[in-house]
């Protein structure tokens, strides 16, 4: 007959003890291994995803700064190939003088450009600023930019190229001006130097060891490592590179142990790439991996504080979703959220097609809108900050409308200084997209400038009180110094000593 089995408390005890560390160490193995497992596959291919992603929107953003220099110059271009003017000029038979009248005259009221010039229909110069009389009549590098002005729609942005009046390193903006029957009967183009844009990129600021670059449509880098203007424009590592971006897809490759990410600038053919060695761009995610494997060996052999570590590593991954979220959201509405009041008014309907909050506000405040609908269902009529005609204006000759300081009495009766602009906003194809309807709010600045005209005139009145106040006094002192110097003794102690009184008093007074 077999004996029953008997635990004694030791051995239960033992055995709870080996249950308990059995869960602990169950509970810390499985969660570092998988932990381990996960960050050198899922989550090392998402981070590096993720730092791919945001260098193509940072390119993105290099690539968005250069289109919006130079669409700004292309806008000029688009609005003067167009006036009856310029196709007059081109169409005299000595255009010369008034071509260069004219350009003296056009080129000083845009200040971002820096040059400008005018050509025959075969690309000889006719008038350009800076000037070169030498040039007149020979051909003014047509073959960097005749044919695709020609082609184009509005202005054709150029490669770059020293050009002919200085040997500057710049781009040409050109457009062709052509008659009613579509005859093309010269070009007129504006020069941007390569220095400038990189002036404007020079102020960005770049992660470590990361190299920016703008290659034109040949390939040609335009900047050196300081982003001053590159003298020797075309290299074979510039054509290497300019094929390989050429034959990728995806916006970013890898080469040299280097990370490419680039972005097409728009409308020019250029193209912003930023060149980071792999290992540097990378090295966040290298860094997180050691830190995990050091947490999953400490997990290991500290299973006590499993749960404190995990509690942190988790909250620290929350938190950085969180704050990505509130980033988003904040790019997001940033617009809406801005101080000044913007809004779209649509050339056809006079009715607002887009309008933030802060603009809504201003025109309950002080735009005679009662704001018992939605802005949206507004019209301009109804918003009486701008004039009612400004906007015709604005429509019909493409004449900014601008106000400064402009008083108005809000729903409260106080005074509001405001700044008031007009813009007509155009397409590709020259037809009008909307008037930009912009108010800013300038009552503190205007407020702040009265209070120091304000005090520097009680400043002056002091001062003018106090040299009075000061003068009167010694006037009689300095005559009874006479006096005594004609009553006293002549002895040279007394006299000495009205001579000290006497020179103190004029200097004081």
């Amino acid at each position: 007959m077999g004996l029953p089995l008997r635990f004694g408390k030791s051995d239960r005890a033992r055995f709870e003890r080996f249950n308990i560390v059995f869960a602990i160490l169950l509970a810390g193995w499985v969660p570092s291994i998988l932990m381990l497992g996960v960050s050198y596959t899922i989550l090392t291919k998402t981070l590096e995803t993720k730092i791919l992603r945001d260098r193509q929107t940072f390119v993105q953003l290099i690539a968005h700064l250069v289109a919006d220099d130079l669409s700004g110059k292309s806008t000029i271009i688009e609005y003067y190939q167009t006036l009856p003017d310029v196709a007059k000029i081109l169409t005299n038979p000595d255009p010369v003088p008034s071509a260069q009248q004219w350009l003296g005259q056009t080129f000083f009221s845009h200040p971002r450009i820096d040059g400008m010039f005018i050509t025959d229909a075969d690309g000889r110069l006719i008038a350009s600023v800076p000037s070169n009389p030498n040039l007149v009549g020979k051909d003014f590098d047509s073959s960097l930019w005749r044919r695709g002005a020609m082609s184009a729609q509005g202005a054709f942005v150029s490669a770059v190229h020293p050009r002919e009046t200085d040997q500057r390193i710049a781009t040409d903006v050109v457009g062709a001006v052509r008659l009613p029957d579509g005859r093309v009967v010269g070009f007129l183009g504006v020069s941007v130097l390569v220095e400038r844009i990189g002036r404007r990129l020079s102020a960005i600021g770049f992660a470590d060891q990361s190299v920016c670059q703008v290659l034109d449509q040949n390939g040609a880098a335009l900047f050196t490592r300081d982003f001053e203007a590159n003298p020797g424009l075309h290299s074979v590592a510039g054509d290497n590179l300019i094929r390989e971006i050429r034959n990728d897809k995806t916006g970013h490759f890898e080469s040299n142990g280097n990370i490419y990410s680039f972005n097409p600038i728009e409308s020019t053919g250029w193209t912003a790439v930023v060149r980071q060695p792999r290992k540097v761009a990378y090295q966040p995610v290298e860094d997180l991996l050691s830190k995990m494997t050091v947490l999953a060996a400490w997990m290991i052999v500290l299973t006590g504080i499993f749960a404190w570590l995990g509690a942190k590593f988790y909250r620290r991954q929350t938190e950085a979703a969180r704050r990505i979220e509130r980033e988003v959201i904040f790019n997001d509405k940033i617009l809406a959220n801005m101080p000044s009041g913007i809004a779209l008014v649509d050339p056809a309907s006079r009715t607002f097609l887009q309008a933030n909050e802060a603009f809504a506000q201003m025109a309950k405040r002080f735009g005679g809108w009662p704001g018992k609908k939605d802005i949206h269902d507004a019209t301009y009529d109804e918003v009486k900050i701008a004039p009612a005609e400004a906007l015709e204006k604005v429509l019909r000759f493409g004449a900014p409308f601008q106000l400064i300081e402009e008083a108005f009495t809000d729903t409260n009766g106080q005074t509001r200084f405001v700044n008031v602009n007009l813009l007509r906003l155009q397409g590709s194809q020259q037809t009008i997209q909307g008037v930009l309807y912009l108010v800013e709010d300038k009552t503190r600045d205007v407020t702040l400038r009265q209070e120091l005209i304000n005090a520097n005139a009680a400043k002056d009145q002091f001062l003018a009180l106090l040299s009075h106040e000061l003068r009167n006094p010694l006037s009689p002192v300095i005559a009874m110094v006479g006096e005594l110097e004609a009553l006293s003794a002549d002895t040279p102690e007394v006299r000495r000593a009205l001579e000290v009184i006497r020179r103190n008093v004029e200097l004081e007074a």
